[in-house]
């Protein structure tokens, strides 16, 4: 029994540095190539079955006992639908049934190999926990807490700083002292427990963000720890990304206002996780979309956030983050244009009437609605993210269960997690109290809400291209930001005791420390961003503090000595600038008008050689044009002389080859063996036709001799050639020639104009 209880306190005493060594496992699983993602989770999943080992599986046991090791909640319905994986991975076993009804056990623990986690890894989370709990062990509050409560509390605060109590603390609220130049803010109220955990806050936010600058190697690895966190809850809670396409073409994704406005910059702490978010959606193919309740919802809070900024008052900005002016002005009555500039599609709210579906079932969503945003404590925005809830439940098919996200075709986006978790709750009820639909069929079904850290990890795991871990890294930051931020009561606060101890002078001194951004960054870790630490006895610490941060000491002392410097030197210092300036105009106005002459004649020689290049080739183009001209006409003129020669050397062949015939004929016709005389005939007229060398130089020089008067009739004798000799056999001869002239290296193909006068001569002499 003993022995039990002492491995159980073990247990309990590792169990964060437990946690964050799976998360690590689980990074490094994801960010490599072709992970695959159940087994991913194997780090977590492995060492629960092994402390079940012999056991019956039970659903909701298995869910418990992984968010107790872990803080990761698997909801009991996708544990169900994991059981046939796991039981495929080892860590469970088939007693009996079929796959929908399948009873399972966990295997003897010898049987489950856990996950090993490199030990440079162990050494990295031993030293970041080290070095927080270092800086909680100066903190009053914080120092009489042991190391495991401070490990649990780092732990829970890096996998979900949004749910971090400084986001949404309340402020102080302003009330009226003894003058009216004063202004101070009554104290809430914190019981022990409230204080520990709001420093635990403060100090996990800024401990982040210190060490992004000073150790981002450590950040980095804390920061996958992040990202682990984000992919094993999409993964843990919905079922259909491992075997989906990446894309999601068709699909919806609604933003609300908070996240609109950290889209278009301003939340000047979510700009950039708001803009990564964006691309992720875009990257994946589906469509951002807002309602046009959210637009008018986003330029309200940028006209009254503006109003308040042109006034110089201080107003607590709550979720909305810090803006500047500028950005502010530009947002003016322009959230919708600027939101369709980065695609995001502005839709208007539908206008079905559910409460004429089912009057109970509306009437008992809208009480419950109403219960739940009690803490709401703007009324606008209370009823703005009401009829976003009715929004989607009008626009969700319920009559095909859809039990993936992708096919339920559109889903709302919010940071603020319990509104999540109250439209998924009217969802569910809508679906089994006005549909009709069963609990089990009703729990099955595919949320209409996600909250933006379960987007990131959803997108994620349907393209680990996308994002790649860094979509985590800028969400931490942004949140670490936001937590930190200066907060209005605080400084009130100090502004008053400053006041109240060492007079106006004073306090407006501070006052204008406190408009310097690391002025008010100096602030809230002197405070850790708690009001009541604001005390007289720690007064002129936070004050010296708040200069350091905003550079006073360091500024007085140039001040000083540039007074000094100044009174001395200030007429000769003005009397050589004008000098010296005066100079440089003269300069400046003699090297213009050089410059502009220089310039000028430059463009007119540019000019004219530009034009005579013009004119040149325009020339050469004109002379080539004429010279093809000249030269088509000329061979027109040579392929006419040689068809006049071609018909004239076949009708030499032929009416010589009839004479001859007809003479063997006449003689063969006068003896008296007419038979073998025929005989004798054909034989003798084949042989003269096969047998053409006897004639054929006869004909061919007539043929030519023609050709050539007709080419001096036609004046292009000097085409052809002294030696060349033309094939009166082929009717293609004189086209083919000049084929070939043409394609032939102009060293061998000369033109006819080329051809020498002698060569010219001696044609004519042959011809004759």
């Amino acid at each position: 029994m003993r022995g039990a209880i002492e491995r159980d306190k073990m247990t309990s005493t590792h169990k964060p540095k437990r946690a964050l060594l799976a998360y690590c496992a689980l990074a490094d699983r994801l960010q490599k190539p072709n992970a695959g993602l159940m087994e991913a989770l194997m780090p977590f999943f492995a060492p629960v079955c092994k402390e079940l080992a012999g056991k019956m599986f039970d659903a909701t046991q298995f869910s418990d006992e992984v968010a107790h090791r872990y803080g990761l909640r698997i909801p009991r319905l996708a544990v169900l639908g994991l059981a046939e994986q796991l039981e495929q991975d080892g860590l469970l076993e088939c007693v009996s049934g079929q796959a929908t009804k399948a009873v399972y056990k966990y295997p003897p623990a010898q049987q489950i190999a856990e996950e090993e986690v490199p030990a440079v890894t162990e050494l990295e989370i031993d030293n970041v926990l080290t070095d927080f709990v270092a800086i909680c062990r100066t903190d009053e509050i914080l120092e009489n807490l042991d190391d495991e409560a401070l490990h649990k509390g780092f732990l829970e605060r890096l996998l979900h700083t949004d749910s971090m109590q400084l986001l949404s603390r309340r402020e102080a609220k302003p009330t009226t002292k003894r003058t009216v130049t004063t202004l101070t803010r009554e104290a809430q109220v914190l019981d022990s427990d409230e204080r520990r955990e709001l420093r635990l806050d403060f100090h996990v936010a800024q401990f982040l963000l210190d060490l992004k600058l000073q150790k981002p190697e450590r950040f980095n690895r804390v920061s996958d720890i992040a990202f682990a966190n984000m992919a094993a809850e999409a993964l843990a809670c919905f079922s259909d990304p491992a075997n989906s396409p990446a894309s999601l073409t068709g699909f919806s994704v609604y933003l609300d206002s908070p996240l609109l406005l950290d889209v278009l910059g301003v939340n000047s702490e979510y700009e950039d996780y708001g803009k990564e978010l964006l691309e992720m959606i875009q990257a994946a193919n589906a469509k951002p979309l807002v309602f046009d309740d959210a637009v008018a919802e986003a330029e309200t809070v940028v006209a009254a956030r503006l109003a308040v900024a042109r006034s110089g008052k201080v107003q607590p900005v709550g979720p909305w983050g810090v803006a500047t002016p500028h950005v502010l002005n530009a947002m003016s009555n322009q959230v919708g244009a600027q939101a369709a500039q980065r695609g995001i599609e502005t839709r208007a709210d539908p206008t079905l009437d559910l409460i004429r579906r089912s009057k109970e079932t509306y009437g008992s969503i809208q009480v419950s609605m109403d219960k739940q945003m009690a803490a709401w404590q703007n009324e606008e925005a209370r009823t703005h993210d009401q009829r976003t809830v009715w929004s989607m439940l009008r626009i969700r098919d319920v009559t095909t269960l859809r039990t993936k996200i992708r096919e339920s075709q559109a889903v709302f986006v919010a940071r603020n997690t319990v509104l999540v978790r109250i439209a998924n709750e009217a969802w569910r009820t809508w679906l089994h109290e006005a549909v009709r639909h069963s609990r089990d069929t009703a729990e099955r079904w595919a949320p209409i809400a996600m909250s933006d850290k379960q987007l990131a990890g959803y997108l994620w795991l349907r393209n680990s291209a996308v994002g790649n871990g860094t979509m985590s890294r800028a969400r931490l930051l942004a949140h670490c930001s936001a937590a930190i931020r200066p907060r209005p009561d605080v400084k009130a606060r100090a502004y008053n005791l400053v006041l109240e101890l060492e007079g106006k002078e004073a306090a407006d001194a501070v006052a204008a420390l406190l408009e310097d951004r690391d002025g008010e960054r100096a602030l809230m870790r002197a405070t850790r961003a708690d009001p009541e630490d604001v005390t007289p006895e720690r007064l002129s610490y936070i004050v010296e503090q708040i200069k350091l941060g905003a550079g006073e000491f360091a500024a007085a002392r140039v001040r000083e000595e540039g007074r000094i410097a100044a009174e001395s030197k200030q007429a000769q210092h003005d009397a050589e600038v004008a000098r010296i300036q005066q100079a440089a105009a003269d300069e400046t106005a003699k090297v213009g008008a050089q410059a502009e002459s220089l310039a000028q004649g430059l463009a007119q020689e540019t000019l004219q050689r530009i034009q005579a290049e013009n004119q040149l080739k325009a020339a050469q183009d004109e002379l080539e044009r004429e010279r093809r001209q000249k030269q088509l006409a000329a061979e027109g003129k040579f392929s006419e002389a040689f068809d006049g020669a071609f018909r004239l050397y076949r009708r030499l062949r032929w009416q010589l080859f009839c004479l001859y015939g007809a003479l063997l004929l006449f003689a063969l016709l006068c003896t008296e063996a007419q038979v073998q005389a025929a005989i004798v005939f054909a034989l003798t007229m084949a042989g003269f036709w096969f047998f053409p060398k006897f004639f054929e130089y006869p004909l061919r020089y007539l043929a030519l001799r023609f050709m050539k008067r007709e080419l001096k009739r036609l004046d292009v004798s000097n085409m052809l050639r002294p030696t060349e000799q033309p094939d009166f056999g082929d009717t293609f001869w004189a086209k083919v020639r000049f084929e070939t002239i043409a394609l032939a290296p102009e060293s061998v193909a000369k033109p006819a104009s080329q051809v020498s006068e002698h060569a010219a001569k001696q044609t004519a002499a042959d011809v004759s």
